[in-house]
Formats: C-alpha cells, structure tokens, sequence
C-alpha cells in the first residue's frame, strides 16, 4: 500500500564518551535496534538520550533516515553498520525527502506523529565514518533524513508501520525545504567550480 511504509528498524541510544580519528566528543549516535515494543513519549522513545540542547526536544523527538539510501552509502563508507547508520531512531523503507511533507501525520503503532523538519547533518557523522565531507555529500544529495514532533504518545515497535493519516495541504516536502535550505550554497559552489574551468572568468 502506498502510503504504509515499513519500519526496518527502531532505534535508541545513550549518550557516550566517543573518540574517532582525534575528535573525541559525547553523543549518543550510537545506537540499539529494539525488538521489543518501546514507549514513544512528547520527547521520544524511552531510553533514548541526546547529548546537546540542539537535539531532541519536542519538534525533533525522532529521527528518520530512508533505508532507501543504504546502499548509497555503502559504497563511500568502509564497513557502515547494518541499524542506525547516521543515529537515527527510525529506519523506514520507501519514505522519503521527496514523499514526505512538512505538517504530515502518520500513525505508528499507538502512536500519532508528525513530520516536523529536516535533519541537519553534523560534524559527527563525518568524525565517526571518517568521511570529512560527508556532511556535503548529505547536503548534496539531500538524503539528509527528517524530525517528527509526537502528536500521541504510545507503544511503538518495530513491527508497526508508519500509516499516512494526513498530508499536509500545503504539500511542502522535505527535498523542497532542502533546496530551499541549500540552494545558495550550491549554487556558489557550481559557480566556482565553472570558474575553476575557465580562468578569464576569475580575473
């Protein structure tokens, strides 16, 4: 069904002391697949934590990234992990940037959520795979996963799928929210590169 979308995995974590490569920092991007059924609050799922005022909260109480863009990944990342490959809670099949709108509602077991905004992609991804530009390559590509708000609280698990409830009316994707987000910065950065290509222009 179209608008039933397949959880491939839920996710939690708690906050660590982390040193990759000769960053160290606390976060807790590092997480646990549940098995068993978890109780998502205003906050998000019970015993996740975040490490930052910047994270979490009650418009980014879950994450979301398409397992859709694995594969991607796996050809730039040496040895990614299988659940969890940039911390997110949710890991969905066929919802993604461009089918999800800002102001959606979607029923998730007993609960109701609602897509909130893009994810922001941080310095840590980058530390922890050891990709120093994969925080471009997010932007880039716009595979940047996205933040749901919890509506109401209740028992989610990995065997409930997310169910279209809503579609916000303004019809707002989380692609067009990206390139709006980013655009100037692309746009600068191909227009550099052209210029590299043509040195007359750079006088």
């Amino acid at each position: 069904m179209a608008d039933h979308y397949q959880v491939q995995s839920l996710n939690y974590g708690k906050i660590e002391t982390l040193t990759y490569g000769k960053r160290t920092f606390q976060s807790a991007i590092r997480k646990t697949a549940a098995d068993e059924p978890v109780f998502l609050s205003k906050l998000g799922l019970e015993g996740d934590k975040q490490a930052y005022k910047d994270h979490g909260g009650v418009d980014k109480a879950l994450c979301l990234y398409p397992y859709d863009y694995y594969e991607y990944w796996n050809n730039i990342i040496q040895n990614p992990v299988k659940t969890a490959l940039f911390g997110e809670n949710i890991t969905t099949v066929g919802l993604t940037e461009r089918n999800a709108h800002v102001g959606d509602i979607f029923a998730f077991g007993e609960a109701i959520i609602q897509v909130s905004e893009p994810r922001n992609p941080c310095y840590k991804l980058a530390a922890k795979y050891e990709v120093p530009d994969i925080v471009v390559k997010m932007r880039d590509t716009g595979y940047t996963g996205f933040l749901f708000r919890v509506l109401k609280e209740g028992i989610v698990s990995v065997r409930d799928e997310l169910i279209l409830l809503e579609k916000d009316p303004n019809k707002v994707s989380i692609a067009t929210v990206n390139d709006v987000k980013f655009k100037d910065r692309l746009i600068k950065r191909s227009w550099i590169e052209f210029c590299k290509q043509r040195p007359c222009l750079l006088v």
